[in-house]
């Protein structure tokens, strides 16, 4: 699940010297809602905000809830039920017959920022995140109150929630987000607890003119992408947005170059064949979820022989069938596919999905 951390981190560190923020968490949903459990949204004092709970009809209503937070200090819920008929929903005539539930708490500079400062310095670590969120207060547990757990055991926050998250992270959780009833101090509260995944990693190998859209997709995704190239001139790092790494190199120094134990998707495609094979001997040495190579059938076929890697999955052709053609569709099919695999979906229209279930 993209939770859209690298964005709230971002807003986080342009707004941390301010003396509080407010966090709006959707802690729980009913139907049809365009975000799921999970999904934050940052404010400032001054109205600014990072993140999404809705399509982006919801949020400026949110704000004045943020602002009484602010004033007040304590936590909060707001409740927006689309099922409302349309003048009430200020007119806007959403129709996704969904409610969403929210949890507004402000988090204070004297306090870190909550779980912030950990979740940044965790996700620069490129370590998974679990944060638990107490929704339903108990005594010495009021709701806000958090506990955070990351992939290399560090933990910050409430000492009992963390040690509950604890109790779920052997093996490590593949569930995005779920709401527990736990007992802290024979009370019973309830609290949401948030699965945030490392930030994808995607290696491209070969930086020809095709791979500049497929970085610039990429990187819209807030997603970390290594560019790799012996060519002197593809290797410009100004042809690739800014927040890509561009690394020149033969290809036969990959893994020497780039750390592919850290790699969640990799796409070959600087056209030469030799090359090709060789950049997918390597990676193919390590646990990637997403292995692709540009061109027909029979080169994938072929690159797999050569690299002597004939027993793992490689996508070839690359991408899902949108008929595209230009580089620019071409990298939209690329990155479609990737986002499916990473996520465990097939790439069919949501429409076909949606029949099937009605049926």
């Amino acid at each position: 699940m993209h939770l859209g951390v690298p964005a709230l981190l971002d807003f986080y560190r342009k707004h941390r010297d301010e003396e509080s923020l407010v966090l709006a968490t959707i802690i729980a949903t009913e139907g049809s809602t365009y975000r799921k459990p999970g999904a934050m949204m940052l404010v400032s004092r001054e109205g600014e905000f990072e993140g999404m709970i809705s399509g982006g009809c919801l949020e400026g209503d949110l704000l004045h809830h943020a602002a009484k937070v602010f004033d007040s200090g304590e936590a909060a819920f707001v409740t927006y039920d689309m099922h409302a008929d349309e003048d009430i929903v200020w007119s806007l005539g959403l129709g996704c017959d969904g409610v969403i539930h929210l949890m507004l708490q402000r988090l204070d500079k004297a306090d870190e920022f909550g779980f912030l400062k950990q979740l940044e310095a965790s996700h620069e670590a490129r370590q998974a995140v679990l944060v638990a969120l107490v929704t339903t207060a108990a005594e010495g547990l009021p709701c806000g109150a958090f506990g955070l757990l990351d992939q290399s055991d560090i933990s910050v926050g409430n000492t009992f929630l963390s040690e509950n998250l604890r109790l779920a992270v052997t093996p490590w959780p593949s569930w995005r987000y779920r709401s527990a009833d736990v007992n802290f101090a024979d009370n019973r509260t309830t609290v949401i607890q948030v699965h945030m995944p490392a930030r994808t990693r995607v290696l491209i190998c070969g930086a020809g003119p095709d791979a500049v859209p497929v970085a610039r997709v990429l990187s819209e995704l807030d997603w970390g992408v290594q560019i790799v190239d012996h060519r002197p001139a593809f290797t410009k790092p100004e042809r690739f947005p800014a927040n890509c790494s561009v690394i020149q190199c033969r290809p036969g120094q990959l893994a020497d170059s780039v750390d592919l134990t850290e790699v969640d998707a990799v796409v070959i495609m600087s056209h030469h064949l030799e090359n090709d094979s060789n950049y997918l001997g390597q990676v193919s040495a390590y646990e990637i979820s997403y292995i692709g190579v540009l061109g027909p059938r029979a080169r994938r076929d072929r690159l797999r022989e050569m690299a002597n890697c004939q027993d793992i999955e490689v996508h070839g052709p690359v991408g899902l069938d949108i008929g595209a053609e230009l580089p620019e569709a071409i990298a939209l099919s690329v990155v479609a596919e990737i986002h499916a695999v990473l996520n465990n979906r097939n790439g069919l229209p949501l429409t076909q999905r949606a029949d099937d279930e009605k049926s």
